[in-house]
């Protein structure tokens, strides 16, 4: 099938996505080279922070691209592939190569030459956090469908959501780099960043109920006012994102299962009321 035509502006924003996230992964390897010999730490910590926010920027792209498509009435099949493959290297690949470095690297120099070996699990946890994002987006480029009204909720964590959970974590991580702080906390979040990488991945590849908080907010006779109250937000994000940005991106991973806990409880020896979903209503990535 020949592809008449091609809608620019969400291609390019969707493009921009992509070129985020294959920044991400530049700035992961030049942080590498530009760690000082004598600093406690084994990559830059502004360019991590940097390879961090370009996943953050990319998420941004990825919310404009579809928007501005079913805004212009662009949306196609076309578009719909090339934002997987997008997310992919965004939300997919730069996530788990910036872990598996900082992870890395970070704990190699302290510890035990009989326990290096231990550092391999950093990679099998980031291998399994990028096979389960490949096969959230695959299962969308079968599901998906354009009408809007079918993209109010996901089933499965989205690949953004959890992107950003994971490089929120590390961008903190970085933070207390600079200042040489929270000796301790560094450490905790080191050993934990693939953990948290290994239960993102499985989360986005379940079956739990996510709200699409960005279509819900903007539903309605005034998106302008809420498009507002968004930026806002996430300036506010910028401001305090030591705190914000785990947080949010933590509680809304965290949101779909404790959703599901709730449903159970509340349905004891009842069958949850729309366990199974209409085949017309495919969540999206």
């Amino acid at each position: 099938m020949k592809i008449r035509h091609v809608a620019i502006l969400p291609a390019l924003m969707t493009l921009g996505n992509a070129l985020c996230g294959f920044g991400a992964i530049t700035l992961t390897t030049k942080a590498l080279a530009l760690a000082a010999p004598d600093a406690a730490h084994a990559m830059d910590p502004k360019t991590v922070m940097w390879a961090g926010g370009l996943v953050l920027v990319a998420m941004v792209f990825d919310a404009l691209d579809g928007r501005v498509a079913r805004f212009a009435r662009a949306t196609s099949d076309f578009g719909g592939q090339l934002d997987s493959v997008a997310d992919a290297v965004s939300f997919g690949v730069a996530p788990a190569f910036l872990m598996t470095w900082v992870v890395s690297e970070s704990l190699r120099p302290g510890m035990p030459t009989s326990l290096v070996g231990l550092l391999r699990l950093t990679w099998v946890c980031a291998a399994v956090y990028l096979g389960c994002a490949l096969i959230r987006l695959a299962r969308f480029n079968v599901e998906n469908v354009h009408d809007e009204e079918a993209h109010q909720t996901f089933r499965g964590l989205p690949s953004p959501a959890a992107a950003g959970a994971l490089v929120s974590l590390i961008i903190v991580l970085a933070s207390f780099w600079r200042r040489d702080a929270h000796d301790l906390a560094r450490h905790v979040m080191l050993f934990a960043l693939p953990i948290v990488a290994l239960v993102l991945g499985l989360l986005m590849v379940s079956r739990f109920r996510y709200s699409h908080v960005l279509n819900q907010f903007l539903h309605g006779r005034r998106p302008l006012r809420h498009l507002v109250l968004i930026i806002l937000g996430l300036a506010l994000a910028a401001l305090v994102r030591e705190v914000i940005l785990p947080l949010s991106f933590g509680g809304y991973a965290l949101s779909g299962p404790v959703a599901y806990l709730v449903r159970r409880w509340r349905n004891r020896g009842r069958p949850l009321e729309g366990e199974a979903e209409p085949a017309d209503s495919p969540p999206p990535a």
